[in-house]
């Protein structure tokens, strides 16, 4: 068995980059056999992660939660294990798996349209925030309040989406609706607590549609969604489901894992016990140390 490292150098202003040498000196201290890959455009770490399907082995993904869904898309059906060195600037997929003590737990994935998601899938206002910071990232302000300055664009430019939505087959909402997230796990957009009590080992989802909201009542329900106080919100309904399905007339921005997709028709099935993970946090904190 080998230890795999897909490096993404761009993750966290180079954050990924750094943390190699110590990746090197743990390895070679414990005589593992490794190799490290480094990407360098659009789906690298799945392609890297494929071509070791037919072989048994820990690939980590060495990045942001960007990273963490092209590695997850390499790996799923294969008999390698998962590991997750996060580098990236949000690292929220970790943040749930952080709650597991279990060393190598096996957990749900989830598959949109023909793609595989970790952690969560949202289309609204919180899609379009998470679109927009690639814009606000050409703009000369400071790394840490990017994500605060797309909130602020998006929240002038959005516009209301009207969706069908179809819950489990018997639980359906029409309407213009504000946010409908599809949580594997409890966090994105860089901490904001959309799924508090979400578990990566229940096979279900946990589904939240946000109704609309006047626009000046939006950072209020954001607010909540930070501290993950929102589900007792009036607009605010949550479900619980294997499989969600939802369309639009016209094409929708969909965050799946922080990584963007357009259509106007998504599928999304609950995949049940599909991925083992090497959640060895010693071993991952000696990889970001030394």
């Amino acid at each position: 068995m080998k230890y795999i490292f897909i490096v993404n150098p761009a993750s966290g202003n180079g954050k990924a980059l750094k943390v190699v040498q110590n990746i090197k000196n743990v390895c070679l201290e414990n005589k593992y056999d490794y190799e490290i890959h480094f990407t360098s455009g659009a789906n690298d770490a799945t392609k890297i992660a494929r071509k070791y399907r037919f072989s048994q082995n820990i690939i980590f993904s060495v990045g942001g939660d960007g990273t963490l869904n092209e590695v997850v898309n390499g790996i799923v059906g294969s008999k390698n294990m998962l590991g997750v060195i996060p580098c990236g600037s949000g690292n929220d997929f970790y943040k749930t798996l952080d709650l597991i003590d279990d060393p190598m737990p096996l957990i749900d994935v989830g598959k949109i349209n023909n793609k595989y998601f970790i952690n969560i899938v949202s289309i609204g206002i919180d899609a379009e925030v998470a679109d927009n910071v690639s814009k606000m990232k050409k703009i000369k302000i400071p790394p840490s309040q990017i994500y605060n300055a797309s909130i602020v664009y998006t929240f002038f430019k959005y516009k209301f989406k009207n969706i069908n939505v179809e819950i489990d087959e018997n639980n359906i909402r029409n309407g213009k609706c504000t946010i409908l997230t599809i949580c594997n796990g409890r966090v994105y957009g860089g901490g904001y607590k959309i799924a508090p009590d979400a578990l990566l080992t229940d096979g279900y989802f946990d589904v939240y549609f946000v109704d609309k909201i006047r626009k000046p009542f939006i950072p209020f329900i954001i607010g909540l969604l930070k501290k993950g106080t929102h589900e007792s919100h009036k607009n605010v309904h949550k479900s619980k489901a294997t499989r969600v399905k939802f369309k639009c007339p016209y094409d929708l921005v969909c965050n799946v894992d922080g990584e963007i997709i357009v259509d106007n028709k998504f599928d999304i099935k609950m995949l049940k016990s599909e991925l083992l993970i090497y959640n060895d946090k010693k071993l991952i904190k000696r990889f970001l140390k030394g």
